[in-house]
């Protein structure tokens, strides 16, 4: 349930959509915002063929940016976008680590309902065989925990993911010390 003050924001950005200083991050908006409706119809000769095309061309300029202006987006858009990571077709066309920015958008996704980003959190981050540091780790760590003690995750959701996440915590301290 939204208390007003989210309700105020989602309707002052439905009337005055945001307006990005960065061309491909503004693209990016307004095709999420555009086709928002049938997202689960997406198809390589339509909607995401085009998703594919404007995130490909993104350099780590762009990408630091959306990540400077994230709190702009209305948590939905960042819902789709994280998922349209996770599409075969999108992991085939991308050069990037998809994986380590999906997890970077869970780090900073406050909404109240971010259990949609941690359910994929394993499949994103194996997919692109992401590089992701040991602080990020730790850091993802910390927001299940957060997520369990405000009692948005169950208790199996909690120890399924901190053995996920402590497994390659391990494994980097083990190739750091060997």
């Amino acid at each position: 349930m939204m208390n007003i003050h989210q309700l105020k924001k989602t309707f002052y950005k439905t009337l005055f959509p945001p307006k990005f200083g960065n061309e491909k991050i503004q693209a990016l908006y307004n095709f999420v915002s555009q086709n928002d409706r049938d997202v689960e119809y997406w198809t390589i000769d339509g909607p995401l063929l085009e998703f594919i095309n404007i995130i490909k061309s993104f350099e780590e300029s762009d990408v630091q940016y959306f990540f400077e202006r994230i709190h702009l987006w209305n948590s939905y858009y960042l819902v789709i976008i994280s998922d349209k990571f996770l599409d075969s077709h999108v992991k085939a066309n991308v050069k990037y680590d998809l994986g380590k920015i999906y997890a970077k958008v869970f780090l900073l996704y406050e909404d109240s309902d971010p259990y949609f980003l941690i359910d994929n959190l394993e499949i994103a981050v194996t997919l692109y065989d992401s590089k992701i540091d040991v602080a990020t780790w730790i850091d993802l760590a910390n927001k299940v925990e957060l997520l369990y003690h405000k009692k948005l995750i169950p208790v199996q959701q909690y120890k399924y993911n901190q053995d996920f996440i402590n497994k390659f915590i391990h494994e980097l301290l083990d190739q750091k010390n060997g």
